[in-house]
């Protein structure tokens, strides 16, 4: 375990120091580009990892997707790009990486039609079993995905239009900033798995196992996204030089 949270704090805090230094430095150039590979790779490794069931203590042992670890770093990528690109710029990185997100399962598929190499038959299976998942299962994610980010999105930029100002005027930024990240990053969680785990499991488990798919997955979402909230903190005071776009 000691080493999933190792690579979680790295990741953070690469995209995070990269990201700020590209956006100081390249505000109009590289930073937006910059900021979206991170998301859209972030996006493309959740879902891939979602297939991944394993056991993480979070405080207290849980059986996750492993795209659970990696879906706060997508919220904390969309806030970055909110905060300095703004509201329709955000909207339009959520559509491309929707779109990187079907080519991705679109490449998979086809790669599934056609034969494996001879000393690869008896493996075949295994990898269908986790690289494919059902119609069903891809509706609820990429449904899950454009609701949760959309409201994510929409959420952060209707508070930072209205505490930005305030922050400059009066040099004291921590409120509005814990306020929009972390209140943004929560209402997508828990839009995610509200809209993600009835879409997908409802009437094929019983529901008392799709609440508790919703209860934990949640939890632990919730909890990683406020736990990733001082990376963002960060990226904020290094960039607080840089124009934004309200």
């Amino acid at each position: 375990m000691i080493w999933v949270w190792f690579f979680w704090f790295v990741g953070l805090t690469i995209s995070t120091v990269v990201g700020s230094w590209l956006v100081r430095r390249f505000r109009d150039t590289l930073g937006y580009p910059a900021l979206l590979t991170f998301y859209i790779s972030y996006i493309i490794a959740s879902n891939i990892l979602a297939s991944r069931i394993s056991e993480f203590n979070i405080l207290t042992p849980l059986l996750l997707s492993g795209g659970t670890i990696t879906f706060p770093f997508v919220a904390q990528l969309i806030d970055m790009i909110n905060e300095i690109y703004g509201r329709r710029a955000t909207y339009n990185a959520i559509l491309l990486a929707f779109i990187a997100n079907v080519m991705v399962s679109m490449f998979i598929f086809m790669l599934s039609t056609v034969p494996p190499a001879p000393w690869l038959v008896s493996v075949d299976d295994v990898w269908k079993y986790f690289m494919l998942q059902t119609p069903r299962v891809v509706i609820a994610s990429y449904t899950a995905f454009i609701v949760a980010e959309f409201l994510d999105a929409t959420v952060f930029a209707e508070i930072k239009k209205r505490v930005y100002r305030y922050e400059v005027s009066t040099k004291n930024m921590l409120k509005g900033v814990l306020l929009r990240s972390v209140g943004s990053d929560v209402i997508n969680m828990i839009v995610d798995s509200l809209v993600f785990f009835p879409l997908a499991f409802a009437y094929t488990v019983p529901w008392d196992v799709v609440w508790g798919m919703i209860w934990y997955g949640t939890y632990a979402k919730v909890l990683l996204s406020v736990l990733d909230t001082p990376w963002f903190v960060v990226f904020r005071l290094w960039t607080k030089g840089v124009r934004r776009e309200l």
